[in-house]
């Protein structure tokens, strides 16, 4: 139940506070005073988009909170316990949005994402405007469905389809493996002939690049040596020396200083050339292999690169590849074997969903049958004596099942006598569809858990005895749920428990909403207004009265 909301800075409301009690509240005010105004923080404080332009003018940011007492909290106990919120007597929803257009939520000071309020406040309170969902065929199941009372069948049923949809998804992916094995298998023995060929090996690419890295700089050693060595031993170098050296041994013995040095220097020369040809000449038969070996390399890295976009798989993952193509050329056998073992599982599955779903058919027949005898009792006291409501419930193709079963739902209604029956979409007018959803939710009342049920002008379009019916049903519906009404028909008004008068003020330089809980006295007045106008006449001030008194 909701027990309060306060408002900061909202649109232009600056400050407010409301408190709530049970049972059947009404909101009345002059048109545009502000009363959507409340209904949008609420609903930002469940979980609506939030907008910048939201925020008074001026103000930084606006803060809404709501708090709840709950009667029955299994459903939002297990909502908080799967968000880690602890659960405690009340529950307090604060939303903040800043004039940047930025907002956050909490729940009982826990921070929480918007997605999982708006799931919280399905499970807390109810917002219906005039036409509401009953437009939708598509909520006619629900509707019906709140009136089970048989949550534990309901959820069998979805988790039948669950299962059987992932049995299904099993067999088509391995139907279509097993089909693909058959379509395929001279290529991929083909696939398997090349693979082997080129025998890939996890990692390999990473241990070529590095050897490539290691040999690629050797290239430059190999074209120095090889200059080296052809210079000294190809040119005259090597030669000359030897030449000179031989020439000088022949001349007779002298004692010329100058030829002796000269034949001991070109004897070194000739020893130390020598070794240096002997030295590069081994070096270069060491590294004379070594653009081969780099050649090697970037031929093997372009063959198992060019395998890899064959295949479309990554080099390293070739090998795990090349396994695959064995496991499925071996396995072709046991593919189709499990394939056909699937196919009988997804059959079973199915037939599991559709025994459960059968089950859960007959319950909304039965259920169907006693929610229109409900609505029969019900229409004549909303002044719709001759108006027929009937629930169809009728299986649909197996193409069109779904995880709420193999039902389609549909409400048909007759607003008028001799009429036929036809869908309710269809049918009714504005105020009628009012009333049937009125009608509906007095009906599932005593079975829904929903603690709080808010109607935006249910009444809209009718008045004198239509709206006075209105407004004792809603007192009636009152006393299982907490309602609370924005109404502008007085005899809505005075059914309720409690009645909060929305005013919109000129405040200096700009417009203020407030909102009051009336007294009795000040209740007097504010139907004497709702039902002469803006002058309010003594004769209306007796009718008010008189009203008031009607329903007290």
């Amino acid at each position: 139940m909701l027990t309060s909301l306060s408002i900061r800075d909202f649109v232009i409301i600056d400050s407010l506070d409301l408190q709530f009690e049970s049972g059947l509240s009404a909101l009345t005010g002059e048109t545009g005073a502000g009363k959507s105004i409340l209904l949008d923080a609420l609903s930002l404080a469940l979980g609506m988009r939030s907008d910048a332009s939201l925020v008074r003018q001026g103000a930084k940011e606006s803060v809404i909170i709501a708090e709840f007492i709950l009667r029955e909290a299994g459903v939002v106990n297990d909502l908080l316990t799967r968000q880690s919120i602890p659960h405690e007597e009340s529950l307090i929803i604060r939303r903040l949005i800043s004039s940047t257009g930025k907002g956050k939520a909490y729940v009982n000071d826990h921070q929480v994402s918007i997605t999982f309020l708006r799931e919280l406040g399905d499970v807390l309170l109810e917002i219906h405007g005039q036409f509401d969902r009953l437009l939708t065929v598509s909520s006619h199941r629900k509707l019906l469905d709140a009136y089970l009372v048989a949550p534990e069948l309901i959820a069998s049923v979805r988790a039948a389809y669950q299962d059987w949809q992932g049995g299904q998804k099993n067999f088509e992916e391995a139907a279509a493996r097993l089909d693909h094995l058959r379509r395929h298998e001279d290529f991929l023995k083909y696939q398997l002939k090349e693979l082997e060929t080129l025998n890939p090996e996890a990692g390999e690419e990473a241990q070529l690049i590095e050897a490539r890295q290691a040999l690629s700089g050797f290239a430059k050693l190999f074209d120095i040596v090889h200059q080296a060595y052809q210079t000294l031993q190809s040119g005259a170098t090597l030669e000359s020396l030897q030449q000179s050296f031989r020439a000088l041994q022949r001349l007779p013995e002298t004692t010329d200083a100058h030829v002796d040095a000269a034949t001991k220097s070109l004897k070194v020369a000739v020893s130390e050339v020598t070794e240096a040809v002997a030295q590069l000449d081994e070096l270069y038969g060491k590294i004379d292999d070594q653009p081969a070996k780099l050649q090697q390399i970037d031929d093997r890295l372009q063959a198992l690169r060019a395998a890899g976009r064959k295949h479309n798989v990554a080099v390293d993952d070739l090998a795990t590849f090349l396994e695959q193509l064995r496991e499925d050329l071996e396995t072709l056998d046991q593919a189709e074997q499990r394939t056909t073992q699937l196919e009988k599982i997804v059959l079973a599955k199915k037939n599991v969903f559709y025994q459960v779903g059968k089950q859960l058919h007959e319950a909304r027949v039965s259920k169907a049958k006693e929610l229109d005898a409900s609505m029969a009792e019900e229409l004549p006291l909303l002044m719709l004596p001759n108006a027929k409501f009937h629930s169809v419930v009728g299986e649909v193709e197996e193409s069109a099942w779904h995880e709420a079963g193999i039902d389609k739902v549909q409400f048909l209604v007759a607003m008028n006598k001799g009429q036929e029956l036809s869908p309710l979409e269809k049918t009714a007018s504005g105020g009628e569809l009012a009333r049937l959803m009125l009608s509906l939710k007095a009906t599932l009342a005593t079975t829904v858990t929903l603690p709080t049920i808010i109607f935006d002008e249910i009444d809209i379009g009718v008045g004198g005895a239509v709206a006075a019916a209105i407004g004792q049903r809603l007192a009636k519906l009152a006393q299982h749920v907490q309602v609370l009404a924005i109404t502008h028909s007085p005899q809505v008004a005075a059914a309720s428990d409690h009645h909060y008068l929305v005013l919109k003020q000129d405040v200096g330089e700009k417009m203020q909403t407030t909102v009051a809980k009336l007294p009795l006295t000040n209740r007097y007045d504010e139907l004497a207004r709702m039902l002469s106008g803006v002058e309010v006449t003594d004769e209306a001030r007796a009718a008010a009265k008189k009203l008031l008194s009607r329903y007290g």
